[in-house]
């Protein structure tokens, strides 16, 4: 007999195929006796034809049953486990009570519109919406939902626009902010400024994967999935040279009172900004700042591209404006090299 119980259900379910037809339903009954009767009497009223038949578990599933096994399926396969973990949270806060079928596109334009006078960026809006997009397509596959439930989730837009956000350090500032350091960061914000590296990967980093006689850095487990190689220049040869290797600890960069790897730095961090008197900055900045300055420094955007470990192109033209300037400079200096004069109509004498 189709009958059994559900993680975070108190009631039995049965589960059947009748007159070609996939039944998965609830009892509405904890007790088995009452739910075999339910379960005899379900199956005789389908093969009759009696009722209609609800042909998707979306009529039992909640968004937080679904979010639980999507998490789960999550867990190990896909490298931004991470950050997923904290959208559906955030998706949960909204909507975790609500049967997946009954979930409106209304619904969904509220959590953007929260979260855009919330004064998050579009990026980050569109983000969560394309998670839970991901979360529906799954659901799909399990055959949890019909394809008009899929169809009505994918119709909410994404936000148009970009985030123009793009704060980087200058030379100076980057001097304060590293001399501002306590001396359990400043490696690290150093290996943040050389390397252009994520806050994730420079945390996670090990000593196997650092190769000081070849001065370079090997990432495997990256963002986007691909093996990474990071040079390593003379400040942060220097850097890194100068950190105490602990022998039970594979890490860089470790608390020293548990030997596991910072969880994150948030507070020391934001006590460096304040002493340095740098104001609107995070730490994914300096991976900008890292981008900006070989930008500036005319350095092509293919090679940045690499060092960033960008999948397309096109996430690294976000920098490509920075080289005007530049460029500007660069040929100012023809006017220190050419000293040519003409002479106009009026006799007049005329630089070139």
């Amino acid at each position: 007999m189709g009958l059994f119980k559900r993680k975070n259900s108190p009631y039995y379910f049965m589960k059947f195929q009748a007159n070609g037809v996939r039944v998965y339903e609830s009892t509405k009954t904890k007790n088995r006796k009452f739910a075999e009767e339910i379960y005899l009497n379900r199956r005789a009223e389908i093969i009759a034809g009696i009722e209609p038949v609800r042909r998707f578990e979306s009529d039992i599933t909640t968004f937080l049953e679904l979010a639980d096994k999507y998490l789960e399926w999550c867990d190990g396969r896909q490298k931004s486990f991470s950050r997923k973990k904290v959208i559906v949270k955030i998706l949960n806060n909204y909507l975790k009570n609500k049967l997946i079928q009954d979930i409106s596109i209304e619904e969904l334009e509220i959590i953007q519109s929260d979260y855009i006078k919330s004064g998050h960026s579009i990026n980050y809006v569109n983000n969560i919406i394309k998670i839970l997009k991901a979360m529906f397509t799954k659901a799909y596959d399990w055959e949890l939902i019909s394809e008009d439930v899929l169809k009505r989730v994918r119709k909410v837009k994404q936000l148009k626009g970009e985030n123009k956000r793009l704060r980087y350090l200058s030379e100076e500032e980057a001097e304060r902010l590293i001399s501002a350091c306590s001396k359990e960061i400043r490696p690290i914000i150093i290996t943040a400024l050389n390397t252009g590296m994520r806050k994730s990967e420079i945390l996670h980093l090990t000593w196997d994967r650092v190769d000081l006689k070849n001065r370079i850095i090997l990432l495997d487990k990256t963002k986007n999935g691909e093996r990474r190689e990071i040079p390593i220049n003379q400040t942060l040869y220097d850097a890194l040279s100068g950190i105490t290797r602990h022998i039970k600890c594979d890490y860089v960069f470790y608390n020293p009172e548990t030997l596991k790897p910072f969880y994150d730095i948030k507070k020391s961090f934001a006590g460096a900004l304040k002493k340095a008197h740098i104001i609107d900055f995070h730490f994914h900045d300096l991976r900008h700042t890292f981008a900006s300055s070989l930008v500036m420094a005319g350095v092509d955007l293919a090679t940045i591209q690499k060092l960033l470990g960008h999948k397309t192109i096109n996430m690294t033209l976000r920098y490509a404006h920075l080289s005007n300037v530049h460029l500007k400079d660069a040929v100012n200096i023809l006017d220190e090299r050419c000293n040519i004069v003409a002479v106009d109509n009026n006799e007049k004498i005329v630089k070139l």
